[in-house]
């Protein structure tokens, strides 16, 4: 069983990352905090060795600068489509050329997953089509498919969703119905995407350090306590 997780990102350049963030940072400030939301995660994706880490970039050139800052050990594609979904679905077809069995999407805005749950999300495919993971924003931090998932419901999951809008999550859950694919569901978790989930990522953060847990979004940390100092 061949597994890929990709990850979409974007080259972090001002004003072209994390804009509704602005003018609460400034657009350097946002494009840095990009880059360590980036780079943390991918160190820490890097950690499963089970799964080839695949960086699903835009825009066209942006390989080389990503390829500086994650570096040579994973793959690189780039993103096809004029929308999300036609991304997606380029990606996942991708990968299914390419003999994976079980693909995974995740993003680069939640820099505080759990990796457990990406673990859990792998198990879950042996025995449902597709996995899935909440967002509290109304969208979805993973999603994921077996071999069988992919004849039935790809592109079909992917069609005619409002992407960016709070009701992502509900009307995926509609296509995935539709297609009577079976769902496996993972815990619930947040996007940074405002200056209130920023805030709230900051004091997640010292909570997870008073607590004694373990902090892997190092570089994110570092960032917060500027920005918030």
């Amino acid at each position: 069983m061949k597994t890929c997780l990709i990850v979409f990102a974007k080259n972090p350049v001002p004003n072209q990352v994390k804009t509704r963030l602005i003018p609460t940072l400034s657009p350097e400030q946002a494009a840095a905090l990009y880059t360590a939301f980036l780079t943390d995660w991918c160190e820490v994706l890097a950690k499963l060795t089970i799964v080839d880490l695949v960086i699903a970039y835009t825009p066209p050139e942006a390989q080389p600068d990503l390829q500086a800052l994650i570096g040579d050990d994973v793959i690189y594609i780039p993103q096809i489509g004029a929308d999300l979904g036609e991304r997606l679905t380029s990606a996942t077809q991708w990968a299914a050329e390419h003999g994976y069995t079980k693909i995974l999407f995740v993003g680069s805005d939640s820099p505080t997953l759990p990796i457990s749950y990406i673990s859990q999300a792998i198990t879950l495919l042996d025995s449902r089509d597709i996995v899935i993971g909440p967002s509290t924003d109304g969208g979805y931090y993973l999603i994921g498919f077996s071999a069988a998932a992919l004849i039935t419901t790809v592109p079909h999951v992917f069609e005619g969703i409002a992407w960016s809008t709070a009701d992502v999550f509900q009307q995926t859950v509609t296509r995935i119905r539709e297609a009577e694919a079976t769902l496996g569901l993972l815990p619930l978790w947040y996007d940074i995407d405002t200056a209130e989930d920023l805030a709230f990522l900051h004091a997640h953060i010292a909570a997870m350090r008073l607590a004694g847990d373990t902090v892997h979004a190092v570089r994110t940390e570092s960032l917060l306590t500027e920005l918030f100092s």
